[in-house]
């Protein structure tokens, strides 16, 4: 936004300078946009003052002087002719072109609306806007003492007062996605390594103390969860090196080898099996992450193929998952995954074994919830309340029915060990 007011300034000042030598009568500068196409139809219907679609689908156009109606309907008629239809009442006959009496025309209004700008632009506003459906200026503000200020600024530029709405409004934030870099790290992140050279995507699961001395693995040691597979090797702790918003995070620390029907007769003969998908990677020195937290994204989706948002404002609260759950069927459930984003649904299957990838995972379970690729490493869990949440496990499979599979946590204990710590503390 700021390269599109800068330019408009300068289009300004240029044309300051053009009036100032040529004396000629002016042409106004073309703004960018819709804003831009009422001020060029000023040229062509004296007193346009722009247009907008009603709650009927019916364009009203804005004129200060009516005489010129027949030419204004016949210049928005494309404007109204293009409109998509609905299927249903009440946008589901052609727009009619409604021509209203308007205060203002497009050009006074963009005229005002350049100047307002530039000596607005530190008083505590949100936001500056040509309202099309008011023929009027709109101007967002912080607080009441910005109202103030604003309102002085009107008055010094002798812009007219009633040209001018100024309200107090919400402030807007940016929008990051769990596709970006994000810090402190969180669940539900998109995360980067590397196979044989090639770029891969999975999804951060949940953030763990852990420890287990048998592969020297300390107490205490900072990590996170995700798929074993999103590694490049599964089932060998190969030290692949993960990244997060392109900056490297940490490395693979335990992935648990697979084991036979020798080792335990659940296992399909012939087959290598795990009790989970599920590796440890432990965190770089001085990465900044939050214990038990998962990201909070604007909406979820419900069922099978159902994609929820990737979206997260940095002033949403995180999920921090408290307790633990244990998977029965008919039980919702949530995840949060770099593609698909925060989905729900309820627990179809327990207990499941499947043969998946050249292996035999055992005694998995599977939700009735969207998950597609990049989702491998999402952390499942029972949303709680607002802000919190009962961890559950971690998906690596989809279904062709548009489910997922995850490994749930007591299957993560029987390949990873019982050191570790999933909520805040």
């Amino acid at each position: 936004m700021q390269c599109k007011r800068l330019s408009r300034f300068a289009v300004l000042w240029l044309f300051a300078v053009g009036v100032s030598a040529q004396g000629n009568a002016r042409t106004p500068h073309v703004p960018p946009g819709l804003d831009g196409r009422f001020v060029e139809l000023v040229q062509r219907v004296p007193g346009f003052g722009g247009y907008f679609f009603d709650a009927n689908g019916d364009l009203n156009v804005y004129l200060t002087d009516l005489s010129h109606a027949a030419a204004a309907r016949a210049a928005v008629a494309d404007v109204a002719r293009n409109r998509p239809e609905r299927s249903a009442h009440p946008w589901s006959k052609p727009a009619d072109v409604l021509v209203r009496r308007g205060e203002f025309d497009a050009v006074q209004l963009d005229g005002w609306r350049g100047r307002l700008t530039a000596a607005i632009a530190s008083d505590g506003v949100q936001l500056v806007d040509t309202d099309e459906a008011a023929n009027r200026l709109f101007i967002g503000v912080s607080d009441e003492e910005a109202k103030a200020r604003v309102l002085a600024r009107v008055a010094q530029l002798r812009v007219p007062r009633n040209a001018v709405a100024v309200e107090i409004v919400q402030p807007a934030s940016l929008i990051i996605t769990l596709r970006n870099y994000v810090r402190p790290l969180v669940g539900g992140l998109e995360i980067g390594f590397n196979v044989n050279g090639t770029a891969s995507i999975c999804t951060l699961g949940v953030n763990v103390w852990y420890a287990n001395y048998a592969v020297g693995i300390p107490v205490g040691t900072r990590g996170f969860y995700t798929a074993a597979h999103c590694s490049a090797t599964r089932g060998n702790t190969d030290s692949t090196v993960f990244s997060q918003g392109g900056v490297q995070i940490g490395h693979e620390a335990w992935d648990p080898p697979f084991f036979t029907s020798a080792w335990n007769t659940r296992c399909a003969p012939g087959w290598p099996c795990r009790w989970s998908d599920v590796a440890f990677v432990s965190y770089d020195s001085g990465a900044n992450r939050q214990q038990g937290a998962v990201a909070h994204t604007t909406y979820r989706g419900f069922g099978p193929w159902q994609t929820g948002s990737i979206d997260v404002q940095p002033s949403a609260y995180n999920f921090i998952l408290y307790q633990t759950a244990t998977p029965v069927v008919g039980q919702y459930l949530d995840k949060v995954g770099r593609t698909t984003g925060w989905t729900s649904g309820a627990v179809s299957r327990t207990c499941t074994d499947y043969f998946i990838g050249g292996a035999d995972i055992l005694c998995q379970d599977e939700v009735a919830a969207y998950a597609d690729s990049g989702d491998s490493g999402s952390p499942v869990f029972m949303w709680t309340g607002q802000t919190t949440g009962a961890f559950a496990g971690i998906v690596w499979a989809k279904t062709g029915t548009g489910s997922y599979i995850f490994s749930n946590i007591d299957r993560i204990a029987a390949d990873m060990g019982n050191g570790v710590t999933y909520g805040p503390n």
